[in-house]
């Protein structure tokens, strides 16, 4: 793959992850945010127009007071490379207490479940690929555990849009613990300033599978609400004014707006923050280590819709815990029921659960836009039954239930990086049986 088309690539992949274009360069020249088509099965709402017809003026941008002194931190220093940004780029950070307890048990050397071979084919392709750590769990054993480029097991790292996976499992714990009824409430139930006509009646599932009726117009302009939505200072009022685009329901739109709604009904439903209640209830009880979430402002509300720093090991006890239907080391964490649900398809769109990609999500191109009809080599799940996390940048975490295989991988984007090449390999690498024919090595499987 050429420079050129690579730098396409990571246009479209901040574009389509939901992140502000500020700042960003590829082959020198600035970026140029396009919207994917909007989706055929939906018509767009009207857009509001002025007491004389006229299109809504621009909204002015915020003042460089106090208040929004977050927003313009963020405004006016964005991270030189925005698929990978260091820690200093997210500010502030507060405190995600961890009760750091033990981890899964591991194989010893010659004896994994997984062949060998598989394992260090795996490894070479995260290697190759600018892999920065490589995680392999079979039937809640540890089958290998690497890691690349100066990184180790105590290297944190920015979980991009792995932390949406968080919401929708504080969503599945509040029910668990009786604060919310069903996915099938409506938002407005908690969030009195949705009861508009437009809004009142989105559902909590709607949410969870980004159909809640959002199509957020990419803007630059610092007033805007997509970049209020990104960096604003402000949580609550970037809820407040969510503007609906579509009947909600009617079409999956990847859209930012369908998360902060979502943390909010936490913290309302429960009575908690939502960064406490996640401590309380996901994060110590998984015994995680001490991590970090963005605030909007400082001592403010998380910014749920990405940008954890934790552990790789951190996620691996979050998937392992789906895996095993909601139980960690034998404790429940979340109702089985819920975890079900969180992995079928949606009714919007069949490869998308709650906040999870779910088997051909790869070649959907809903979720991977003009980048997935550009590429050559888009490689399919062989698992029926594979679901899992991503992030901007290569950030992966997938997990089949019918293999009871998890599989992490950190690091930076790389041009030959493809999902499920690594579910694939080793999912073959356990049904030798089912394969004809020698499998063609990661190498192969990707465009050059």
């Amino acid at each position: 793959m050429s420079r050129e088309t690579f730098g396409r690539q990571v246009l479209l992949t901040l574009v389509l992850a939901g992140l502000p274009l500020v700042a960003v360069r590829a082959e020198g020249q600035p970026a140029a945010p396009r919207d994917a088509a909007a989706p055929a099965s939906a018509a767009p709402m009207a857009p509001a127009a002025t007491a004389s017809g006229a299109a809504p003026a621009v909204t002015p941008p915020p003042p460089r007071d106090a208040a929004n002194a977050s927003f313009w931190e963020r405004v006016d220093h964005p991270a030189a490379d925005p698929l990978h940004p260091p820690r200093s780029s997210y500010q502030p950070l507060m405190a995600l207490p961890g009760a750091p307890g033990p981890f899964l048990s591991v194989a010893a050397p010659g004896h994994t479940s997984v062949p060998a071979p598989a394992l260090e084919e795996a490894a070479r392709f995260v290697a190759d690929t600018n892999g920065e750590a490589l995680i392999v769990v079979h039937r809640g054993v540890v089958q290998t555990e690497r890691y690349f480029g100066g990184t180790d097991a105590g290297t944190a790292f920015g979980s991009q849009s792995f932390a949406k996976v968080l919401v929708a499992v504080a969503i599945g714990a509040a029910i668990a613990d009786g604060e919310i009824t069903a996915v099938d409430q409506p938002a407005s139930t908690w969030l009195p300033e949705w009861r508009d006509p437009a809004r009142a009646g989105i559902t909590l599932r709607q949410l969870l599978t980004m159909s809640g009726g959002f199509r957020n117009a990419r803007s630059k302009d610092p007033g805007s609400h997509y970049m209020q939505l990104h960096y604003g200072a402000d949580v609550e009022a970037v809820v407040r004014d969510a503007p609906v685009a579509y009947a909600p329901g009617s079409a999956f739109v990847y859209d930012n707006d369908n998360l902060e709604p979502l943390s909010l009904v936490v913290e309302r439903a429960t009575g908690q923050r939502y960064l406490d209640y996640m401590a309380r209830r996901i994060w110590q009880p998984l015994g995680a280590s001490d991590s970090e979430l963005l605030l909007d402002r400082p001592g403010g509300r998380a910014m749920a819709y990405c940008c954890v720093w934790a552990l790789p090991r951190d996620w691996v006890r979050v998937g392992q815990m789906l895996l095993d239907d909601g139980r960690w080391q034998g404790k429940a964490v979340l109702d089985p029921r819920f975890v079900r649900a969180l992995r079928e398809p949606s009714a919007a769109n069949p490869n998308f659960g709650f906040q999870v990609a779910v088997g051909a999500a790869w070649q959907d191109a809903r979720l991977n836009g003009p980048a997935a009809a550009a590429l050559s080599a888009n490689v399919a799940a062989e698992a029926p039954d594979l679901y899992y996390f991503t992030g901007i940048g290569g950030l992966e975490l997938a997990l089949v239930p019918s293999e009871q295989l998890l599989v992490l991988r950190v690091g930076r984007a790389s041009p030959q990086w493809r999902d499920h090449v690594l579910p694939n390999l080793l999912v073959r690498a356990l049904h030798p049986e089912r394969t004809a024919a020698p499998a063609a090595s990661p190498a192969s499987a990707v465009a050059r």
